[in-house]
């Protein structure tokens, strides 16, 4: 197929009536915003009607397992939804390890695609139209990429998809790659422009010579934000996203005046977001202190009195943690830019006017910058949240008939407080507590004593419904450890997995952690039982856990599946 687009000479007419479509098809971009959201509001509806009107009339009745294994009796709705559930669990499954989901891949190209047309459509053969219109086209898409990066708790994204920021952020990545390829398609098309034409010398231009620099650091955000570079410095990744961020802004905004309207909406959805966490963060005293036979570190933060009711409202919310610029002054192996780095972490504990992290303490700028304040008198830390996805969980201990939470690590900093406050809601309900279990797999038995001094927890250690579960530290376990741990943080080696009955928490069966047999006995109860499984920890060990729930999802079973995971 022979190349559709050539130089054309357009009268000052044609010039005009190509301005207008280009402008045009850039609101057409913008305002395709709406097309997820509408498609996302329309099926929360139509899932609220089935459930509210449909369910409770057809379903189907519980029918054990046999040897003839006979088959269930369903209806035709029963058996659409069972399919359903199965595509919905289909497209929330990974790719491949460390590929992404495939309902980012998928929605991503069906993206891409309605872009490429927004590009094309109505260009007829002129080569410069289509080259302006891929620039305009990753221009207007900035908004919203700004739009999904916002970590306030009200971003409009974050209430129209009833989410929270981190499940948004996948799809700011996503986002982040088409405007790369786009722009790069723009730039290079009309540097051949530039070739063929023999006029190379507008290079020199003000607005040519802008728009490289735009291009170019537009490719070293790009470049910084892949995996190996967050990997060999998170600080490097976390200072070029933020700086060149701001500065394309200015930059695109003298490039051509044409791409105004969508810099200045970008840079206003910045500053809003950026005022409005800086608003909602405050500066608390911390006593930080190191658990014994860990590399874990306990933060006892003070929280003002306004803002602990926000704590105390859901258990397994997170906040982001940034360390001030006076405790420079205290110790020489801080430096002033801890102030702009902020770090996620779970809260583990709400008591009083006081909230506890557990932190395991590694080789990022963060941690060693918490460990070596350990243990002075006079620290403090900025606190930005909560946050997170758990104040909009659904009512776990009525909505569903069972409850699995697995943890792995310090992944039991947002399992165990769950699980503690559903344990306290069925003992108040009267309700059995044979419904609730946790798994929890730590390096050691150390690793767990924080938890054990948590408000409630007195009686953890002895609870039959918790199985605790510690990673002996082999040699083949360190080498493991020592050779992934920097990809998977809180990496747990599975096969090297032993109960350690006496340890202070829980029960269990000696050997590793058989999550395919915990995963069978909570769905071996009755095909009628609701089931949420909430998962924190490793990445491999959610691939396994998620495998074997999976395998239920196939048979029909409605399932509840939550991974609170934080990576970039």
């Amino acid at each position: 197929m022979p190349w559709p687009y050539h130089l054309v000479k357009l009268s000052k007419e044609q010039k005009h009536e190509r301005r207008i479509l280009l402008d045009r098809y850039g609101f057409y971009a913008q305002l395709s915003v709406l097309i997820p959201i509408v498609a996302y509001q329309s099926y929360a509806l139509s899932r609220w009607a089935f459930l509210r009107y449909v369910r409770p009339r057809g379903v189907y009745a519980a029918v054990s397992d046999s040897s003839n294994r006979n088959a269930h009796t369903r209806t035709s709705s029963q058996l659409a939804t069972q399919k359903w559930r199965s595509v919905l669990w289909w497209l929330d499954d990974e790719v491949a390890p460390g590929w992404g989901l495939r309902q980012h891949w998928i929605a991503g190209a069906a993206w891409c695609l309605w872009m490429l047309f927004l590009c094309i459509h109505k260009t007829g053969d002129d080569y410069l139209h289509v080259t302006k219109r891929f620039g305009i086209i990753a221009a207007a898409q900035l908004p919203l990429h700004y739009m999904l990066a916002m970590k306030w708790r009200y971003s409009p994204l974050v209430f129209l998809f009833n989410t929270s920021h981190e499940r948004l952020n996948p799809w700011h990545r996503l986002s982040g790659r088409l405007i790369t390829v786009f722009l790069c398609l723009h730039g290079a098309w009309y540097m051949n422009y530039y070739i063929q034409t023999e006029s190379l010398h507008k290079l020199q231009s003000r607005e040519v010579v802008i728009g490289l620099l735009a291009v170019a650091l537009w490719a070293i955000l790009t470049s910084a934000s892949l995996g190996i570079v967050r990997r060999w410095s998170y600080r490097v990744f976390y200072s070029l996203h933020i700086a060149i961020g701001v500065a394309i802004l200015p930059v695109l905004f003298f490039h051509v005046s044409h791409l105004r309207l969508y810099v200045i909406e970008a840079l206003c959805i910045f500053l809003i977001d950026r005022i409005c966490r800086k608003i909602d963060t405050f500066r608390g005293n911390v006593t930080i202190t190191r658990i014994p036979q860990t590399n874990l570190l306990k933060l006892q933060i003070a929280v003002p009195e306004s803002k602990i009711s926000r704590f105390q409202a859901a258990p397994g919310q997170h906040i982001y943690l940034s360390i001030p610029v006076n405790n420079t002054q205290r110790t020489k192996s801080l430096s002033s830019l801890h102030r702009f780095i902020s770090n996620p972490f779970s809260v583990a504990d709400v008591s009083g006017r006081n909230v506890t992290l557990v932190v395991r303490a590694r080789a990022g700028p963060m941690t060693r910058a918490l460990d070596a304040l350990a243990e002075s008198p006079k620290a403090h830390v900025s606190i930005e949240g909560p946050l997170g996805g758990s104040r909009r969980f659904p009512n776990l201990g009525v909505d569903f008939d069972r409850v699995l939470l697995v943890a792995g690590g310090v992944g039991g900093t947002f399992a165990v407080p769950i699980y503690l406050d559903l344990r306290e809601q069925l003992e108040s309900e009267a309700k059995g507590l044979e419904r609730l279990g946790l798994v929890w797999a730590a390096r050691s038995a150390a690793e767990a004593n924080w938890a054990v001094e948590l408000e409630g927890a007195d009686e953890l250690g002895r609870d039959e419904n918790v199985q605790f579960y510690v990673t002996r530290g082999s040699s083949r376990t360190r080498r493991l450890n020592e050779r992934y741990g920097s990809e998977d943080e809180g990496a747990l080696e599975m096969d090297e997995l032993e109960v350690s009955p006496g340890d202070g928490i829980g029960t269990g069966e000696p050997g590793r952690p058989d999550l395919g047999q915990v995963v069978d006995n909570v769905f071996g109860h009755g095909d009628q039982e609701r089931v949420a499984v909430l998962f924190c920890g490793p990445s491999g060990m959610a691939r396994q856990l998620r495998r074997h729930v999976g395998q239920w999802v196939q048979r029909g079973r409605d399932v509840w599946w939550y991974e609170e995971r934080f990576g970039w």
